[in-house]
C-alpha cells in the first residue's frame, strides 16, 4: 500500500529508482533527504545536530557494511545511548533487511547475552551485535561483547559518500510487510527475557494513525528523546519525528539525575511534542520553573505507560496552558498504543480515574468477562461492566520470539466487525468502556490479588491513595509471609515537605478508611522523597517490595 504524497514519491522513486513503497518508515526519511537534506534529524546539547542528510549517509555505509557480511535476515541487536549513531544503526538494519533489537547500554552484559541466546534458538544462528557507542562507554557500562561490529569503527574506517544516495538495488533489501521490523524484550515470568515481535505492518499503520495527532500532523516539529530505545515508547518519538521531517532532541543518559543539566536541555530544545510517561512528568513539575516560560513551544504532551492522574493533568494545563495533555493505552504487544484522548475541565471535574482514551482507525476494543488470568476468555460483556481489555487491530504484534506456547495463550486471530481478518490479543488488563466507547483502564490482572480471601486490585488502593490531599505520588505492593500474601505495604511521595498532622503514615491511613474497606487498607505507608524509577520511567516496584 503506498502512501507516501504521490509527487514526492514518484519523484524520490525515480530518482533512485527504486520502491519506496516497502518500508514506509524509511521512505519517509528518504523523502526528507531528498528534499530537505540539511533539515536537522538528531540533535543534543552541545553537540552538532545530525541533518538527514547525514543520517542517511551514514546508515547506509553501516547497512552496506550488514549486507556485506549477512545475507540472513537474522535480527541485529543494537546496543548503544542516545546518540547519532545509535540513529544510523538502526536505520541501518532495516535498510539492510534486518529486524532490529534495541538494547540500552545500561543492560547488564550477562542480559545481553540471554537475548542472543533466545535469538539464537528461534532464528537458527546467533544475531550480530552493533555496538552504537564508543569504546570507552561501553567499557564504562561493563561491555565487550566478543565478536561485536563496532559503529564507531566501521564508520572511522569507512569513505562516507558526500551525497545521500540510496544503495543500488537496497529497497529489495528494506524490511517489509509481515516482516519484524522490531523487537523489544521485556521481562518474562521465567527470569528470561521474551522478545515481542512488531512488523513493519503494524508500524505502518501506528504511523499513518500518528500523523493524525495534534502538532505531529504540522509536521517538522521538534519531539522529546528521553525513553531509552529499548522502551517502546520511544517508538512515538522514533516514528513521529522520522515520518514527518521532525527533529530528534536526545536527553543525556544523567540529566535525570542533574536537574540543572535537564533543565538546560528543556531550554536548548525549543521542543514542540513531549513523550514520556506520567511519573518523568511528576519529577519536572517538583521545580516550580517547569512551565511555559522554560518550553514556550510546547504544544502537546503525549503521555503513556503508566497511570496519567488528574493532580498531574491538571499541574501541567495550569503551567503549560497553550499544551494538549493526551492520554493513550497500549501495551508493546499492540505497537506502543492504539487509544488516544485530550484531557479536558469536564474529565479533571469528574473526580475519577482519568479515561486512556478511543481506539484508533483499524483498532477495536473488546472487554471479555474473566475471573482468573490464565482462564479462557468469556462473553464479550457491554458498556460499562469491568473484563479483560482484549485488543483486535492491524497493529497487534507477530508474537513472542520463539515461543509458541505463550504466543497462542496471548495471541489469536479473527476479524475486525467489518470482516477484515486482524490479530488479537489478550492484554491481562482490566477495564471496561463507556457508552461513547472510551476506554478506561483500573489496572493489571497481574495486580489482582487475594488476602485473607478477598481479592484486590492494587490500582484500586493507588488510585484512592492519589486521591488523598497532599499526596503526589503512590504506589502499593503486596507483602509475602511464608509463600502466601499477608498484607499490603504503601509508599507515598508527598506534594511538599515536612508532612503537617493529617498527612502522616498514620493519618494517611485513617483518611484511606473513609473510602475503602478494612481488608484494602496498606498494614503500612511509608513516606518517600522521590519515588524510584525504572530506566523506561516507571514506578520501581520491585524495588519497592524489597524496601
Amino acid at each position: 500500500m503506498q502512501t507516501l504524497a504521490g509527487t514526492e514519491a514518484k519523484t524520490a522513486a525515480v530518482a533512485g529508482k527504486e520502491d519506496l513503497t516497502r518500508n514506509d518508515l524509511l521512505a519517509r526519511v528518504w523523502i526528507s533527504v531528498t528534499y530537505h537534506p540539511e533539515a536537522p534529524a538528531f540533535r543534543m546539547l552541545d553537540e552538532k545536530p545530525m541533518s538527514y542528510a547525514e543520517l542517511w549517509r551514514r546508515s547506509g555505509v553501516l547497512a552496506q557494511h550488514l549486507m556485506d557480511i549477512r545475507q540472513d535476515t537474522v535480527p541485529v541487536i543494537v546496543l548503544g545511548g542516545k546518540s547519532p549513531e545509535m540513529l544510523c544503526s538502526i536505520l541501518a538494519c532495516l535498510r539492510s533487511g534486518h529486524a532490529y533489537v534495541p538494547v540500552n547500554i545500561s543492560m547488564p552484559s550477562s542480559r545481553v547475552q540471554m537475548m542472543v541466546e533466545e535469538l539464537k534458538g528461534a532464528c537458527g544462528s546467533a544475531p550480530t551485535i552493533l555496538v552504537a557507542a564508543g569504546h570507552a562507554e561501553a567499557a564504562a557500562a561493563g561491555h565487550s561483547e566478543e565478536g561485536a561490529l563496532w559503529a564507531c569503527d566501521i564508520l572511522a574506517a569507512s569513505d562516507i559518500p558526500a551525497e545521500p544516495a540510496l544503495i543500488p538495488g537496497e529497497t529489495e533489501r528494506w524490511v517489509s510487510g509481515e516482516a519484524t521490523q522490531y523487537i523489544i524484550f521485556t521481562s518474562g515470568s521465567t527470569g528470561r527475557p521474551k522478545g515481542i515481535e512488531v512488523t513493519e505492518n503494524d508500524v505502518r499503520h501506528f504511523m499513518q494513525w500518528l500523523e493524525t495527532f495534534p502538532a505531529i500532523r504540522e509536521r517538522c516539529q521538534t519531539f522529546m528523546d528521553q525513553a531509552p530505545y529499548s522502551f517502546d515508547l520511544s517508538e512515538f518519538e522514533l516514528v513521529g519525528a522520522l515520518s514527518t521531517g521532525g527533529c530528534l532532541y536526545a536527553l543525556s543518559s544523567d540529566a535525570t539525575t542533574d536537574f540543572r543539566k535537564l533543565f538546560q536541555e528543556f531550554a536548548d530544545s525549543h521542543m514542540d511534542v513531549w513523550v514520556s510517561t506520567p511519573p518523568f512528568a511528576d519529577m519536572c513539575l517538583a521545580d516550580p520553573s517547569f512551565k511555559e516560560t522554560l518550553l514556550p513551544d510546547l504544544k502537546l504532551f503525549l503521555f503513556c505507560g503508566d497511570t496519567l492522574t488528574p493532580r498531574t493533568a491538571k499541574a501541567l494545563r495550569r503551567r503549560f496552558p497553550h499544551a494538549i495533555v493526551a492520554n493513550t493505552y497500549g501495551p508493546t504487544e499492540s505497537t506502543v498504543a492504539v487509544t488516544y484522548c485530550e484531557i479536558d475541565d469536564e474529565m479533571l471535574a469528574s473526580g475519577e480515574a482519568l479515561p486512556v482514551g478511543y481506539a484508533r482507525p483499524g483498532t477495536e476494543l473488546q472487554i471479555r468477562r474473566i475471573t482468573e488470568p490464565d482462564d479462557p476468555l468469556g462473553e464479550k460483556l457491554p458498556a460499562g461492566q469491568s473484563g479483560e481489555v482484549v485488543i483486535i487491530g492491524d497493529t497487534v504484534a507477530k508474537d513472542y520470539l520463539g515461543l509458541p506456547e505463550k504466543t497462542a495463550a496471548a495471541f489469536f486471530d479473527t476479524t475486525l466487525s467489518d470482516g477484515r481478518p486482524a490479530r488479537a490479543f489478550r492484554t491481562g488488563d482490566i477495564g471496561h468502556l463507556d457508552e461513547d466507547g472510551m476506554l478506561h483502564y483500573e489496572g493489571r490482572m497481574g495486580s489482582l490479588i487475594k488476602l485473607n480471601g478477598f481479592r484486590i486490585e492494587l490500582g484500586d488502593v493507588e488510585n484512592h491513595l492519589a486521591a488523598l490531599k497532599g499526596v503526589k505520588m503512590a504506589a502499593v505492593v503486596p507483602v509475602s509471609r511464608h509463600g502466601r500474601i499477608s498484607s499490603l505495604k504503601a509508599f507515598v511521595v508527598l506534594d511538599h515537605k515536612g508532612a503537617p498532622e493529617a498527612e502522616t503514615p498514620h493519618a494517611i491511613r485513617n483518611r484511606l478508611a473513609e473510602t475503602l474497606p478494612s481488608y484494602m487498607i496498606p498494614k503500612s505507608v511509608k513516606v518517600l522523597d522521590e519515588m524510584p524509577l525504572t530506566t523506561n520511567a516507571k514506578i520501581d516496584r520491585r524495588q519497592l517490595a524489597q524496601a
